[in-house]
């Protein structure tokens, strides 16, 4: 009903061109970009809200459905201030510009929660990381073909019915 790919690249590259720094997959087999860069993860994919509407025309059957995800955006660091910063700015893309940039690609902000820390203790020293959760949401689309009746012709009828009562 809807690509992933749909709103992560509208979102990627809106962040990264707000912010100034890499935004990246959480969890990837990559390479790590150099400090400060976003991870983020999605961690509710594909929740439907609301009803699923379906209208048919010509030969198209379509469905749709409202749906959200919960993407966490986490910045990570070598310094708590550089991931507070930019922790900050992200979440003030997602309240602001990034709620009219991410519109045009038919994506609502819903939700900006509040930043928290997320620090990770590495080999002998923190990495430090700095996130919050934002709650999307898309109009999940799916259209097929399907087959229609043009007409019904009565091939018979039935036109006495006995019953009969017995054993």
């Amino acid at each position: 009903m809807f690509r992933y790919d749909d709103i992560w690249l509208p979102m990627q590259s809106g962040l990264s061109r707000y912010t100034g720094i890499e935004v990246i997959q959480a969890e990837g087999m990559g390479k790590q970009p150099p400090y400060p860069f976003f991870s983020i993860k999605n961690i509710s994919p594909a929740i439907g809200v609301g009803l699923v509407t379906e209208y048919v025309e010509n030969n198209t059957m379509t469905i749709e459905q409202d749906i959200e995800i919960i993407l966490s955006i986490t910045c990570n660091g070598e310094k708590i201030e550089d991931a507070e910063n930019y922790s900050n700015k992200a979440r003030g893309y997602f309240l602001g510009k990034g709620t009219i940039e991410l519109s045009d690609a038919n994506i609502a902000v819903v939700e900006v929660l509040g930043a928290n820390n997320r620090d990770v203790f590495l080999t002998v020293d923190y990495e430090r990381r700095v996130g919050f959760d934002v709650r999307l949401r898309v109009r999940g689309r799916e259209s097929f073909e399907i087959d229609v009746i043009e007409s019904i012709d009565a091939i018979g009828t039935i036109e006495k019915i006995e019953i009969k009562e017995g054993n």
